[in-house]
């Protein structure tokens, strides 16, 4: 029978011959940017390769719509950069993806309930002098534990107290009740969308240290924080474009049969034999695949003890930045839960006004199950209290709850709970007969980031192609 491909936005539509089975070396289940990258890495080394896609479209936790407002696209998922994310580097430059150094002339703003406090970046304005103090020693001491971390975090010396508890126990102990203790406890849902009463110490711990630590990965000045794409996607659609023909979009995989010596992958829009499998994709989406015969009791104990966080993200436009008019910046943090943070998007010329706020770990579970309206309503709410009126009155509102998109599921990067990192240790990473495994959660580097998910992807081709 013919089948109309969906193809790859901008990529024509083609028709393709649709037989019972397709024969591979490798399946890749999903288009994200590791799928991607082990599907292009995995060619280019002579094997064939099939790409499939359960979405619509390619970019996986990268979406980037056109704002008529803004004028381009803007992104409603992944999209900072540091110089030092070299593989992600070479794709802005290799499919000329805009690129913006981050804004942060002026102040920050820092919400506490109510008030609203004013400070420079890199601190936690409104605190106190003594708050300020402890805030410097529970950070001191965030970095000594992270520092006794050894490459294989199961191997450290504390391991086994450190994944018994979680971050918040952690927190608990080094921070007193308080507006310090508030600003220590964001940090994984900051960066991971997990709470910190639900994600393993010894887990956070290795995640910041493969990642360079809080204050690289929020450092503007060639940190985490340094630029951000306008229009991620486009790095995504790029590679689809290179790989042609061997993408299949709107291919929800629902069943995988293996043996030692391969693979049969049934998904909607055929079904596919390989002698290796990718899974480029979160352990919550593995999950919804039947295997036979089922994985091993150690695999599948890991992927339930492998969820997503939550991650909610709104672009919002504006005639004009008119918080540079007080000598704001267009950073709001919060140390209550209210939300993660918010940027200024724009340029040094800019004459727009364009924010992102982010609602990651706690701050998305209070708005996550509002109705679109209220939602809307509260994010400009907490706007007005940082930045002044005016915040009431955008031209464009647009946003993404990542945890109801039904092949994310949550957020960028998924977390271990207490308990699984010491217990499935070496094996964590391994495949499982053809089986690989893929996705920023699997780099033992920049966990979470773009970065993390192509190092990711690398792996798992370069582990392929030395196995054929």
């Amino acid at each position: 029978m013919y089948l109309r491909h969906p193809g790859i936005f901008p990529l024509k539509e083609v028709f393709i011959i649709m037989p019972t089975e397709f024969d591979r070396d490798v399946v890749v289940i999903g288009a994200g940017l590791s799928g991607l990258n082990a599907a292009t890495l995995l060619k280019e080394a002579g094997l064939s390769v099939i790409v499939v896609e359960a979405r619509n479209r390619v970019g996986g936790l990268t979406y980037s719509p056109t704002s008529a407002a803004y004028g381009g696209r803007v992104d409603l998922g992944g999209q900072w950069v540091s110089p030092k994310h070299g593989r992600i580097n070479k794709l802005i430059e290799k499919y000329t993806v805009p690129l913006i150094k981050q804004f942060v002339t002026g102040q920050r703003v820092c919400l506490h309930g109510e008030d609203a406090f004013v400070g420079a970046m890199g601190t936690v304005p409104g605190l106190t002098d003594d708050e300020q103090t402890a805030y410097k020693n529970a950070f001191g001491k965030l970095y000594e534990a992270m520092d006794r971390i050894a490459a294989n975090p199961w191997e450290s010396a504390d391991a086994d107290q450190l994944d018994s508890i979680t971050y918040a126990t952690w927190v608990n102990s080094v921070c007193e009740p308080g507006r310090v203790r508030g600003a220590m406890t964001r940090i994984p849902g900051a960066y991971y969308g997990a709470l910190a009463e639900e994600i393993s110490a010894l887990e956070l711990l290795q995640k910041l240290k493969s990642c360079g630590g809080p204050i690289f990965m929020s450092s503007t000045e060639g940190g985490g924080q340094s630029a951000h794409m306008m229009g991620t996607q486009i790095a995504s659609e790029g590679m689809a474009r290179d790989l042609g023909d061997d993408i299949v979009l709107s291919a929800p995989v629902r069943t995988v049969d293996w043996t030692a010596k391969g693979a049969k992958v049934h998904t909607e829009a055929g079904v596919w034999r390989a002698r290796y499998v990718v899974f480029a994709t979160s352990p919550t989406m593995i999950n919804q695949i039947r295997f036979t015969p089922q994985l091993p009791s150690k695999r599948r104990m890991l992927h339930q003890r492998f969820p997503n966080g939550r991650n909610t993200k709104a672009v919002i436009v504006y005639d004009r930045p008119f918080w540079r008019d007080r000598n704001l910046n267009g950073n709001v943090i919060s140390t209550d839960g209210s939300l993660t943070a918010a940027y200024d998007l724009g340029d040094e010329e800019a004459r727009k006004g364009i924010l992102i706020t982010l609602f990651t770990g706690l701050p998305a579970y209070r708005v996550d199950n509002l109705a679109p309206a209220q939602r809307k309503a509260r994010v400009l709410q907490l706007l007005t209290q940082a930045l002044g009126p005016e915040a009431q009155d955008p031209v464009e509102y647009m946003e993404r709850v990542w945890a109801d998109e039904e092949w994310s599921g949550g957020a960028s990067s998924p977390f271990l709970t207490p308990g699984a990192l010491t217990t499935i240790a070496g094996d964590l990473r391994e495949p499982v007969g053809p089986l690989y495994w893929a996705g920023t959660h699997m780099s033992p580097e920049y966990r979470g980031y773009m970065e993390g998910a192509l190092a990711a992807g690398e792996i798992a081709a370069r582990r392929i192609t030395e196995a054929c």
